[in-house]
């Protein structure tokens, strides 16, 4: 085909056409095609020097692929969050709908699939136009809109902002080498891949960007699913995304999609009677919007503390980046795939196990929390408290559950009993007496005595006087906790606390001091769901695990995790603990069962004054912690109080925490899972035990003085 009868047009061709189009323009003092020349002699510059200047420019362009989204995903699939500076979701051609591929030809490059990159005959149009005074016309197709996008994102992508703006500075320098990177690319990519490119880059909004990402934001729904109507709307916005933005200024968005509406049916794309529907269907009614949300705090699940959990492992990891801000620019451009832990059923159960005992923003003002793990692995599938995250009023970023520190209370005794256990003691040794004082030289560490400020031990009326181990557990008697760890490597108790996850806030064992023995000490739940889950795996404390892998945009896996687990107990101490806290469940907790019977090990807490109260426990496939307390002031008594329209003088951790929170929780989370039994391990015999028990310690007792210093007393009830 000769060129006199082709819309093709040559370089030569181009230039001699842009040339005259800036001399004519420079005239007049304006420029078509959106360009403006100043009359400082830039128009006989370019008449002289162009053909030389456009031979000279680059052929060739470097096509990035463009900023997308990263997506975090729960353990089935579904998002959990979105991250992104520029909300993007590239999808090939196939899943972009024709209506939308007609509508954006017809209205910004009607001759897209008859010119090779520059449409010579919009070019002279718009001259036209501009010379008569009829409005300023443009003549950029939409390869070449291809390209100043590509270029603009190249240069984002690099953080080059010179770049940038080159991309879109008003100059003859620009738009030669805009033109003449159009041209290579035409050489280089067919129609349906410039225009799926073209598709996938442009602007549809603020901050939306791709036809994927626009589709789901404004009608929640996928590019593929795209009606002639909705195609039109979007089509509309590449011109002006924030000023034709339809959530924002819905007239001038339907104004806008009605002109592409006509501009369809005078190129015959669409009927009369597909026409005057349309223009009949007013925008408002057309838009179902999705949440535009980016990051944790653009969580509407109750998932937004896991969320900031897991975003916190992904952003301490170095294979994403050499430090947080590399791999935060990667999270937010590269369309990562992060797959993580989260089991939706039971965080929803978690959830809403948690705001039926204690509603979000309840009067009282008393807040709880619960963390849950798989023993085996660590895996965290559950981190709940009722609260909303986020940051406006009345919400919190803060994680009780994960990152909260409060008063362990009684719980902390488990770290006594195994280390009762570690030595060779028996759950059926007598321990505890009736209203013990210790004096200064009462406990041992690596067999010295060490000094402690004489201390006093109170107890509720029931749990004083002596008694079995086992009994100790259920009872949770300070006096018999106290005795047991005059018994062991005091030193040893706070040490095996660490091994199992429970530190101080520094990371180093809890200070040895007989308080902390009760439980003055602090921990979040997850630390406390994390340390009984070893007892339910053998001794072996593994790691939180919130991410399972990581891919790019093109599933090529970057990292994958497993478990990290390492011994911390002998499996027959671990054994020996689960048994105990299994029999005295089953004794003493028989307000707190599961529905499908399945037998569980766990301890209740309650901190003075009632401030903090705990319920921590597993089974053989989960570990569970709840607490319950002021979490902006966790001293502050509960006590005297209405609770989602109920008083309680008190609460506890047994019968509060236990059977409002734990069991329900629990119940929901193993329905449908089959009956295990807990771990057994050999916890002595009780006619065993006496005789050796008055063996160990017929003098132990001899440095023992008294005082008036009362300690942190467990409060908890078996009624």
């Amino acid at each position: 085909m000769s060129h006199s009868h082709s819309r093709f047009v040559s370089p030569a061709q181009l230039v001699g056409l842009l040339i005259a189009f800036v001399s004519a323009s420079a005239l007049l003092g304006v420029l078509g095609a959106g360009m403006l020349v100043p009359l400082t002699g830039s128009a006989a510059i370019v008449t002289k020097a162009a053909p030389s200047v456009f031979n000279d420019l680059p052929s060739q362009i470097e096509v990035v692929e463009p900023a997308e989204e990263s997506q975090m995903l729960d353990a089935s699939g579904a998002v959990i969050a979105r991250f992104y500076d520029k909300q993007r979701i590239v999808v090939p051609s196939e899943a972009i709908a024709e209506p939308m591929k007609k509508a954006i030809v017809a209205i910004e490059d009607k001759r897209f699939y008859e010119h090779n990159g520059v449409d010579a005959t919009g070019i002279a149009r718009a001259l036209v136009s501009n010379l008569a005074d009829t409005g300023m016309q443009g003549a950029s197709t939409i390869t070449q809109q291809y390209v100043r996008n590509a270029l603009q994102e190249k240069g984002y992508l690099e953080g080059d902002a010179e770049q940038v703006t080159a991309a879109t500075e008003q100059t003859t320098a620009r738009k030669l080498r805009e033109i003449k990177y159009a041209l290579a690319l035409e050489r280089k990519m067919d129609k349906d891949q410039i225009l799926t490119g073209y598709l996938n880059i442009a602007p549809f909004g603020p901050v939306t960007y791709g036809v994927e990402a626009a589709s789901q934001r404004y009608f929640s729904k996928s590019a593929s699913e795209l009606s002639v109507l909705e195609a039109a709307l979007l089509a509309g916005l590449v011109q002006s995304p924030v000023e034709y933005d339809p959530l924002t200024y819905p007239e001038a968005a339907q104004e806008r999609r009605d002109v592409v509406l006509g501009v369809m049916l005078q190129q015959e794309l669409i009927t009369q009677e597909e026409h005057d529907a349309g223009v009949a269907t007013p925008v408002a009614d057309m838009l179902h919007p999705a949440a535009n949300s980016e990051g944790c705090t653009g969580v509407k699940s109750s998932a937004g503390y896991f969320c900031d959990f897991a975003l916190a492992q992904y952003l301490a990891d170095e294979t994403y980046g050499e430090n947080e801000a590399e791999r935060l620019h990667l999270l937010k451009t590269g369309g990562l795939t992060i797959r993580t832990t989260l089991d939706p059923a039971k965080q929803q159960a978690a959830f809403d196990t948690l705001t039926a005992a204690i509603p979000v923003g309840d009067p009282s003002g008393v807040n709880d929390a619960l963390a849950s793990v798989v023993p085996q692995t660590g895996a965290i599938v559950a981190l709940a408290q009722n609260t909303v995250y986020g940051v406006e009023e009345g919400q919190t970023m803060s994680s009780f559950a994960a990152n909260g520190r409060f008063q362990a209370g009684s719980t902390f005794k488990v770290f006594t009993l195994t280390q009762w256990f570690k030595e060779g003691h028996s759950a059926y040794e007598t321990v505890g007496s009736n209203n013990r004082s210790y004096g200064p030289n009462a406990f041992k560490c690596a067999g010295q005595r060490i000094t402690t400020e004489p201390w006093t031990v109170n107890d509720l009326p029931g749990k004083d006087g002596p008694m079995t181990a086992l009994r100790a557990v259920g009872l949770s008697g300070n006096q018999a906790f106290i005795s047991m760890a005059s018994k062991v490597d005091f030193c040893q108790i706070f040490q095996t606390a660490a091994d199992l996850g429970v530190t101080d806030t520094n990371g180093e064992p809890v200070t040895p001091l007989p308080a902390n023995v009760l439980g003055t000490s602090s921990a979040s739940p997850l630390d406390m769901a994390l340390a009984f889950a070893a007892f339910a795996n053998g001794g072996l404390k593994c790691e939180p695990m919130a991410l399972t892998s990581v891919t790019d945009r093109d599933e090529n896996t970057l990292r994958e995790y497993g478990p990290n687990c390492t011994p911390a107990l002998d499996s027959s101490v671990a054994n020996k603990v689960a048994t105990t806290l299994g029999l005295s469940t089953s004794q003493y907790y028989q307000g707190v069962h599961l529905a499908n019977g399945q037998p569980y090990g766990a301890k209740s807490g309650t901190t003075d004054d009632n401030a903090n109260t705990w319920f921590t426990g597993f089974t053989p496939s989960l570990s569970t912690s709840t607490w319950v307390g002021h979490a902006e002031s966790s001293t502050t008594p509960v006590q005297n109080t209405v609770i989602n329209g109920q008083f309680y003088d008190v609460i506890y951790g047994l019968t509060f925490g236990g059977t409002k929170i734990w069991a329900p929780y629990m119940s929901a989370a193993l329905a449908g899972t089959p009956v295990e039994p807990l771990p057994v391990g050999d916890i002595g015999s009780p006619r065993a035990a006496t005789s050796s028990s008055q063996n160990r310690d017929k003098n132990k007792d001899q440095d023992q003085g008294s005082s008036e210093q009362n300690s942190a007393s467990e409060n908890d009830s078996t009624n």
